[in-house]
């Protein structure tokens, strides 16, 4: 079914434990092109003995019995080798038989889907718990799902897909599965197509597009709020789950809506914004921009910026946000009508 072997590389996440004081252990699982899940983890102070890997389909049931992989604590790095890239796995780590941590593959591979990620693992300040794996998600558009994708997606049990899109962004034809419950809660940014549009006939340039996308992300949270505090109605019934917030990239309507629920659980300003910048990494922007190889430099960076998540854009959102509520506490409240009872709720829900 599964083994192991040694490979690699490094990402920070946070440590939980069942000692009193336990050490820093920090931890990432990647997922490669093949489906495999590439672990490597740092300790300080430095631990002796053995970690120990424990694997599950299920999120919230982990047995500690026939690990599926055992390496020296000292090697930091393993790779766990699935036969069925299909299936979607989720482990806990037991460093020296004491200290124990659930982690999971932040980035999913499936066909035909970019920017898909799982939003667990991030740690709340609110009450020192982490976001459950394995329930909430965010991705680009899902329209057609290949053979494959759709029994990845039976296989991670998904309930509910959010589109945000505007109605002209969405297909006519979507292929997904009798059992997703798709939710369409329009946002619609036509005006990103005049944009790459202008930028393509040498009327736009970089600098102008990095205002545009500016003003765009404090509409988002200024205008569009009816919208998101629809999401917010939908994730506050735990029938739902597993969800997945999706809109044309994943990096958008998709980027703030993710920080808003991750700033409802209680997830740090750094978190948040370092999860908004993933998109970089798991969003295939030399693919999306190649039309663009043959303008003019500055029409390329133009393009490019369109597609890029960049820290100025979701600040613009969080500027937009205190300038009329104060916080985003109170925008959470005010502006989306979540109050602290329907954040408890959505905690009790999200966080382990």
């Amino acid at each position: 079914m599964i083994k192991s072997l040694i490979s690699g590389f490094f990402v920070s996440m946070l440590f939980f434990s069942c000692s009193k004081t336990p050490p820093s252990i920090f931890v990432v699982c990647e997922e490669n092109s093949v489906g495999n899940a590439i672990l490597k983890w740092e300790t300080s102070p430095v631990m002796h003995g053995n970690v120990k890997v424990y694997a599950s389909t299920d999120p919230e049931f982990i047995r500690e019995v026939n690990p599926v992989a055992v390496a020296p604590i000292s090697e930091g790095r393993l790779t766990i080798i699935t036969d069925n890239p299909t299936k979607r796995y989720y482990y806990r780590l037991v460093f020296d038989n004491k200290y124990r941590l659930n982690t999971a593959t932040r980035n999913i591979n499936i066909s035909g889907i970019q920017n898909f990620r799982d939003l667990g693992g991030y740690r709340s300040m609110t009450d020192k718990k982490n976001v459950a794996w394995g329930k909430l998600y965010r991705s680009g558009e899902i329209d057609t799902l290949t053979a494959s994708a759709k029994r990845e997606f039976k296989n991670m049990g998904i309930k509910t897909i959010v589109d945000l899109r505007g109605t002209s962004e969405q297909h006519t034809t979507r292929s997904v599965t009798d059992a997703i419950n798709v939710v369409s809660i329009p946002i619609p940014l036509e005006e990103l197509t005049q944009v790459l549009q202008g930028i393509q006939h040498g009327v736009i340039i970089g600098d102008t597009v990095n205002n545009i996308m500016e003003r765009l992300n404090r509409e988002l949270v200024g205008q569009w709020y009816p919208s998101y505090s629809q999401l917010f109605k939908l994730m506050l019934d735990k029938d739902n789950y597993p969800m997945v917030i999706s809109c044309s990239w994943g990096k958008g309507r998709a980027g703030v809506a993710s920080a808003l629920v991750l700033y409802a659980l209680g997830v740090s300003d750094d978190v948040v914004m370092n999860d908004y910048l993933l998109t970089n990494t798991y969003f295939n922007i030399p693919r999306a921009s190649s039309y663009g190889y043959k303008l003019p430099v500055k029409s390329q960076e133009g393009i490019t910026a369109v597609f890029m998540a960049k820290e100025n854009f979701l600040n613009a959102a969080k500027s937009e946000i205190r300038r009329n509520y104060g916080d985003v506490p109170t925008y959470l409240q005010e502006g989306l009508g979540l109050s602290k009872e329907d954040q408890k709720k959505l905690q009790s829900i999200l966080l382990e």
